[in-house]
């Protein structure tokens, strides 16, 4: 009875994520992550939804990850625990590392991961324009780890004919404290945006005191943020960019699930640098970029507080990408574009560790010199638009890894306007994740190993009101991965190693509706649900883990005066299996939150807010032994010349 007492409160009283700017024409935005060029929603069949500048404006207080944890599909476990916390985005109940991230476009993986996933962390809010989620498999556009799909990460840039100071400062729970600054602007033929951010914070216990009275001590956070982006439009056609990232944070660990320790650290930095230029002509657009992703990651634990069997451990961990890309769009005829590219993708990977304990020491490490590899591409895509109704879009990309040879991919995605305010669509394409450096040479390393390919099927509709600010989408889909990579341990020698062995087969199905009367009130509402299954030594697996079967996010949002926005968030996760090595039940419960949000506009140029979450105070474990945030407030000021 409780939980739907607070569900009709949730749809009664919501509102969320709503400026003074009708976000409704994001029903059809302008994209770009679905074909690498401009485009119309409404004339791809792809899965495509857009966070804008309105909705990132009033989350200030929120990270990254929280913000994706209310899309559809998208559950980013850890992203309610301690600042710092290891990340893992689900996108479609697929494992980590099958969602790549961009940052403007071009993938940020790091090698120095297991997954060669990246970082959520490395990426501040106050920097980021707006952000676009691609769903489904994309590897044809995008290459290696778009298995599930892509969020791509667009920075803010310099644009306004004049000088825009921008600032924001906020304090909250936990002692968090964050304080941005950035100025931008545009000087005839020259553009920029500059910002940095701090954020600090003590935080809290990042491991779970179980009995309550062990004095496990709070577990802070601290981070600063560069981002530099810059253009010259030489001529008309031609124009040059460059971007220049730097994220550094330092955050307390804890030793365990359930266990303190007062004395590990952990160290993070990554730097993205990218140079870009773009040739326009009547019929074609040339594109070349060249990015460098830096990261380093290091360990340090003295564990004489835990008085367990470990003594000490520390490792440095450091990896560089290296992405050159060479693109082409051209109009072919009047209703059909060519898509046509190249790429190199080459990693590389440091690693040393070293542990004490009561076994004796241990020590690992990789090099650079042996730890690398190189993947070349070439792809083409070839779209059609509008013939009597139809889009059809059609590609293929042929891949060459320096170590396991060859693979292909394709993609095949039609879709019909039945009027200009129902679309249906299909996807059919393939997808791959190639084996990562740490999966290829370390100990348990192995050089044989072939890329995880999988197909993806989509099919689904959506239909627009009229007007255009009501609309609801629904998606079914179904994912078959084979050659899985796996860590296997040999029964008889105990040995471990990294092999291609088994299957996985996802499926689910998303609904999203918005409702809109006005420019004063919005309700936005997804639901997702997604299963899937292993197949190991041709046996059927309940591997599912830690991923919800159900999520559900209910979001309305009103100006209830023409300076004022206020908004509350509900949003259930449903039940999941543990982590395979986890301790506790068999399944962790469902858990709901419920959050309120108010944003004034004091002036012209300064507006304040209040951000409380999770106010009924609801205890609930995305991570076995970990906390997650209790009934906790943000409030702050922000300031746009």
């Amino acid at each position: 009875m409780k939980m739907k007492f607070l569900w009709v409160t949730a749809v009664i009283f919501s509102s969320h994520l709503y400026a003074q700017v009708d976000s409704t024409k994001n029903l059809d935005a302008l994209v770009i992550t679905a074909t690498k060029s401009i485009i119309k929603q409404s004339q791809t069949g792809k899965v495509v939804t857009v966070i804008d500048q309105a909705t990132l404006q009033q989350n200030a207080g929120k990270t990254l990850s929280e913000i994706l944890n209310y899309q559809s599909g998208i559950f980013v476990n850890g992203a309610n625990n301690t600042l710092g916390t290891n990340q893992d985005i689900f996108l479609r109940g697929s494992s980590s590392g099958n969602t790549l991230i961009l940052l403007d476009g071009i993938p940020v993986n790091d090698p120095s991961l297991i997954s060669n996933s990246f970082d959520p962390n490395n990426l501040v809010l106050s920097q980021i324009e707006r952000i676009e989620v691609l769903k489904g498999a994309q590897s044809t556009l995008w290459g290696s780890s778009a298995v599930a799909g892509v969020i791509n990460i667009i920075s803010k840039k310099g644009s306004a004919n004049k000088i825009i100071p921008s600032a924001n400062i906020s304090y909250g729970s936990y002692g968090t404290y964050k304080a941005n600054t950035g100025i931008s602007g545009k000087n005839n033929r020259f553009n920029y945006n500059l910002s940095y951010e701090h954020t600090a914070s003590k935080g809290f216990s990042s491991a779970y005191d179980s009995t309550g009275v062990q004095g496990f001590d709070k577990d802070g956070f601290l981070q600063n943020s560069f981002l530099a982006n810059l253009g010259y439009a030489a001529t008309p056609k031609f124009s040059i960019t460059s971007s220049s990232s730097y994220v550094r944070y330092k955050s307390n660990l804890d030793a365990s699930a359930y266990k303190d320790d007062k004395d590990y650290t952990g160290e993070n930095s990554t730097f993205i640098q990218t140079a870009a230029m773009v040739y326009k002509t009547s019929r074609s657009d040339f594109h070349f970029i060249n990015t460098w992703v830096k990261t380093k990651r290091s360990i340090l634990d003295d564990s004489a507080s835990v008085g367990d069997f470990l003594q000490y451990s520390s490792g440095e961990f450091n990896g560089n990408s290296f992405v050159s890309e060479l693109y082409v769009n051209s109009k072919i005829a009047n209703k059909i574009s060519l898509l046509s590219g190249l790429q190199r993708n080459a990693q590389n990977t440091d690693q040393t560790y070293l542990s004490i304990s009561s076994y004796g020491p241990y020590q690992s490490s990789l090099s650079s010199a042996t730890a690398h590899a190189t993947n070349y591409s070439a792809y083409v895509s070839i779209m059609l638009l509008n013939f009597s109704g139809f889009n059809t879009e059609a590609g293929v990309r042929y891949n060459h890894h320096s170590l396991y040879g060859n693979n292909t991919t394709y993609s095949f995605n039609p879709s019909y306007n039945v009027d200009d305010n129902t679309r249906l669509f299909i996807n059919i394409s393939s997808a791959f994740k190639i084996p990562s450096l740490y999966q290829l040479y370390s100990e348990y390393g192995n050089l044989k190993l072939k890329p995880e390919e999988s197909n993806n099927y989509e099919v689904g509709g959506q239909v627009l009101s009229n007007n255009k600010k009501n609309s609801i989408r629904l998606v079914g889909f179904k994912r078959d991965i084979r050659q899985l990579i796996i860590f296997y341990t040999d029964p008889v020698t105990y040995e471990g190693k990294y092999l291609n062995k088994d299957k996985q087969n996802d499926y689910g199905l998303e609904l999203e509706t918005a409702l809109a009367s006005g420019k004063n009130l919005k309700w936005l509402n997804n639901i997702t649900y997604v299963n899937g299954e292993g197949t190991m030594d041709n046996q059927k697996v309940k591997n599912f883990y830690l991923r919800p079967n159900f999520t559900l996010n209910s979001v309305l949002n009103f100006l209830p005066i023409e300076r004022l926005t206020m908004s509350t968030s509900f949003r259930f996760i449903g039940n999941r299996l543990k982590g395979e090595y986890d301790e506790g039940p068999e399944k962790l419960p469902h858990y709901y939150t419920l959050d309120f949000y108010a944003g004034y506009n004091i002036s012209k140029h300064i507006r304040g807010f209040v951000d409380a979450r999770n106010i009924t105070n609801q205890f609930y474990m995305d991570i076995i032994g970990y906390n997650s945030r209790r009934a906790n407030f943000t409030i702050g000021l922000t300031f746009v010349n």
